[in-house]
């Protein structure tokens, strides 16, 4: 616990909170209160960051805000708060993802209902303002659907993805041609 910096959780409605690791440094057997939650909200995304992270959120219909975790962004909470306004959805949208994006940079890996994947450098998504409506991450149609997927990977990784069908489909993230920001992705269902 001495080690990590902050539990950043973020939840469907689009609300996000860091609270120092170390309060969650507890022996009790029952668990504890990570977060309160909203009537009707969800819990979509815990990680670990640093202050000097950035935090990358994605929604479902294809928006994301980028915004760096030190304490002007984002201030520390306490375990039982709710949080604060990460991103705001238009009409039918909510959050999907939220993942640290460290010194490391890589990709953003999504995937659509449809099957389609792509990944797109890090470096296309601009530091914005906790809060907004955010930047695309993809453009998407009727044929691809909403996305299912977002995450941050590196060139050698490898991702899994469980189709509907039960069927279980691995691909090299570098099988994925790296592609910008307002672009459709290819098809990964085979």
């Amino acid at each position: 616990f001495g080690d990590a910096g902050y539990l950043v959780l973020a939840t469907r409605d689009g609300l996000v909170k860091k609270t120092a690791l170390t309060e969650y440094d507890t022996n009790r057997t029952g668990g504890i209160i990570a977060i309160k939650l909203r009537e009707g909200d969800e819990l979509v995304s815990a990680l670990i960051a640093e202050a000097s992270d950035d935090v990358l959120l994605v929604s479902r219909h294809g928006m994301s805000v980028r915004f760096t975790a030190n304490d002007q962004a984002l201030r520390p909470m306490g375990r039982s708060t709710s949080g604060v306004r990460g991103m705001n959805f238009r009409d039918g949208d909510a959050l999907l993802s939220a993942s640290r994006i460290g010194e490391e940079r890589g990709y953003v890996f999504v995937v659509t209902e449809g099957g389609y994947a792509k990944r797109t450098a890090v470096d296309e998504y601009r530091l914005q303002n906790r809060g907004g409506y955010g930047i695309k991450v993809a453009k998407l149609d009727e044929n691809r659907g909403d996305l299912v997927g977002a995450l941050i990977v590196d060139e050698g990784d490898e991702v899994l993805a469980v189709l509907a069908s039960g069927k279980v489909v691995r691909s090299n993230v570098a099988e994925v041609p790296a592609k910008g920001r307002n672009t459709m992705g290819v098809d990964r269902k085979s």
